[in-house]
């Protein structure tokens, strides 16, 4: 248990001294899978936004043939007296 708690103490210390160091090279490793993972982000925004214009084009379209079909005629109607 003191080996882990000394563990624990040196890797603390390690990455308090090393920290900025760390973070820089995190960050120019991970710069090209992050721009990777952002297009991607942009790819399925475009395609999301496409497939929900077609549906609103879909049920729009729909919706107004229902209400041709339901509608009445403009014919005369006779009424019954």
């Amino acid at each position: 248990m003191i080996r882990f708690i000394l563990g624990v103490i040196a890797g603390s210390v390690a990455v308090w001294i090393w920290r900025d160091e760390m973070r820089d090279y995190a960050e120019r490793r991970t710069r090209f899978l992050r721009s990777r993972a952002a297009d991607q982000l942009r790819t399925a925004q475009q395609m999301t936004e496409s497939a929900l214009d077609t549906a609103k084009e879909r049920i729009s379209s729909g919706l107004e043939k229902g209400q041709e079909v339901i509608r009445p005629s403009e014919e005369k109607v006779h009424v019954v007296r």
